[in-house]
C-alpha cells in the first residue's frame, strides 16, 4: 500500500460535519474522496470543515475536488478550511481559488483596453508563383 494514500475520516458532531484528510489528494484519489464527501455532507450540516492538517500533496485535480466538496454544503452555510499547507495554498492561488471558501477568488471584469489589430499573415507573404503549391499538402 502507498505510504501517502489518502484517508478521509468523517466526524459529524451535531450541526458540524468535518472531513479530516491525511495523505495525498491527487488525481488518482479524487474519485474516492468525492464519493466519501457526497455521503458525509447532508442538508443538516450547518458548517462543513475540511481539515487538511494531514494532507501531504494537493494537485489541480485535488483542488477541484475540494472546491466541489465545498459546493456540497447547503447554500449559505459556511465552509471552513483548516491547516492548509503552504504548498496547498500555492496550488489554490495558482487556480485563482479563495483559500477560505474554495470559490473563485476574483471575478475579473472584461478588459476595456483597446486591442491592437494585427496585420494579416498573408499580407507578408510573397505572391504565389503559378503552378506552385503553398505549404505542405496545399
Amino acid at each position: 500500500m502507498d505510504e501517502h494514500a489518502l484517508t478521509v475520516k468523517t466526524v459529524s458532531t451535531g450541526p458540524i460535519c468535518a472531513l479530516i484528510l491525511a495523505g495525498d489528494l491527487g488525481f488518482s484519489a479524487t474519485g474516492g474522496f468525492l464519493a466519501q464527501a457526497v455521503l458525509a455532507v447532508d442538508n443538516r450540516a450547518e458548517r462543513l470543515v475540511l481539515d487538511l492538517a494531514g494532507g501531504r500533496f494537493l494537485d489541480c485535480a485535488g483542488a477541484q475536488a475540494l472546491a466541489m466538496t465545498a459546493s456540497f454544503a447547503p447554500s449559505g452555510r459556511p465552509v471552513i478550511i483548516r491547516s492548509l499547507s503552504p504548498m496547498a495554498r500555492r496550488t489554490l492561488k495558482v487556480l485563482d481559488l479563495n483559500t477560505e471558501t474554495l470559490r473563485p477568488a476574483f471575478h475579473r471584469p472584461p478588459t476595456t483596453r483597446p486591442t491592437r489589430a494585427w496585420p494579416s499573415v498573408s499580407a507578408n507573404l510573397a505572391p504565389l508563383e503559378p503552378g506552385r503549391a503553398r505549404g505542405p499538402g496545399g
